[in-house]
């Protein structure tokens, strides 16, 4: 008895100390947060609502984001008075001088990527980078460029990211503004005590589309001839592409005329993709008019590939450039797509599968002067 009172008794002042330095942590944020500035405080708290992450893995990328916000600031009102308070970590004071840099926004897959990597690392005891291109690849981190961070040796978030600041390689991967999204996992490491994992990865189609993370964008037309396997379509779209390294997200507006026994069927269209080199995954979603006049969603998901050329000119002659990704003129194109009706289950003129031949004209070429 006089045990499991021990216990209980054990067990309250370990809930109690950690209630309470939680409560000071907090507290030292809301002093950060009126210090900093409430607005650009909050934009850089990115990782507020990914609950795949816990609370010390999206305090650490608070810490990352707001150096890319300001680095001068971040030294001032985030290193100096951390240090002043806990010298024994006084090594790991950086000055630091970026800013500008975009947010860096939580990815799952990333943090999949870093979570497969810190469980064995820290069970074996080893250290580096192993098969990060593998473990990237396997949940689908395509988009580059992509990197990655180890600390070892530290729990709270703001001894992992000074420590990490403190060296140049990791330092230069926390303040790259080529990266768009982040994820941080930490886990036992029995050499070490604690290891962290942060891995970087360029922009997906949000960033692309919304948040102006690309290089070049330029506009494209696009003219498919389809079929469902049971009536022609065919399918005119104007759009936007935006492009960065390997990587694109387009989107345009169009509409699909069905030819259905001598009458013409208009279907208004919103497509959207992102892109991997030479393949495509995208959706697209179209208001068809069902045979008793009622109206249904019809949401197409759809894998593509693309053959990208263009023809160039030179005096009299002319002269084909093939697979430039990035500044082709045309391309011609191959995609299937599924019918899934969302209001009705009845697709209106189409059949369940879609086989698509496209050509795209490219043109409006900018490039992006913030990038």
């Amino acid at each position: 008895m006089a045990l499991i009172r021990l216990i209980l008794l054990s067990a309250l002042i370990v809930v109690y100390h950690s209630t309470v330095r939680a409560q000071l942590i907090n507290a030292d944020l809301w002093k950060l947060r009126k210090e900093w500035g409430f607005w650009q405080f909050e934009r850089a708290n990115t990782a507020r609502f990914a609950v795949y992450m816990g609370r010390v893995d999206k305090r650490a990328i608070l810490l990352m984001n707001l150096a890319r916000q300001d680095g001068a600031k971040f030294t001032s009102l985030v290193m100096k008075p951390y240090f002043d308070k806990h010298p024994r970590w006084d090594e790991y004071y950086t000055t630091l001088s970026r800013k500008d840099a975009p947010m860096l926004m939580p990815s799952f897959r990333l943090w999949l990527s870093a979570l497969i990597h810190t469980i064995p690392s820290g069970l074996l005891g080893y250290e580096g980078h192993q098969a990060m291109g593998l473990r990237m690849a396997l949940f689908g981190n395509l988009s580059a460029p992509s990197g990655e961070n180890c600390s070892y040796g530290h729990y709270r978030a703001m001894l992992v990211v000074s420590q990490l600041l403190n060296s140049s390689g990791h330092r230069r991967n926390i303040l790259n503004d080529e990266y768009s999204r982040v994820a941080v996992a930490h886990f036992i490491h029995v050499r070490n005590g604690w290891n962290s994992v942060t891995t970087f990865g360029g922009p997906k189609f949000f960033d692309l589309t919304f948040r102006n993370h690309n290089q070049l964008k330029h506009v494209q037309v696009n003219a498919s001839l389809a079929t469902n396997f049971n009536r022609a379509v065919l399918d005119l779209g104007v759009g936007l592409r935006h492009f960065n390294e390997v990587s694109a997200a387009r989107w345009s507006l169009g509409s699909e005329v069905v030819f259905n026994q001598g009458a013409l069927n208009f279907v208004p269209k919103l497509h959207a993709a992102s892109e991997f080199y030479y393949v495509a995954l995208g959706a697209n979603l179209l208001v068809a008019q069902q045979p008793t006049s009622a109206t249904n969603l019809i949401v197409r998901p759809e894998v593509s590939f693309r053959f990208p050329y263009s023809v160039i000119r030179k005096g009299r002659g002319k002269y084909y450039k093939y697979m430039d990704i990035e500044r082709s003129t045309s391309s011609i194109g191959i995609s299937y797509g599924y019918n899934i009706g969302v209001l009705d289950r009845r697709i209106g003129p189409y059949q369940p599968h879609m086989l698509s031949f496209t050509y795209s004209k490219n043109f409006g070429f900018w490039k992006n002067k913030n990038r």
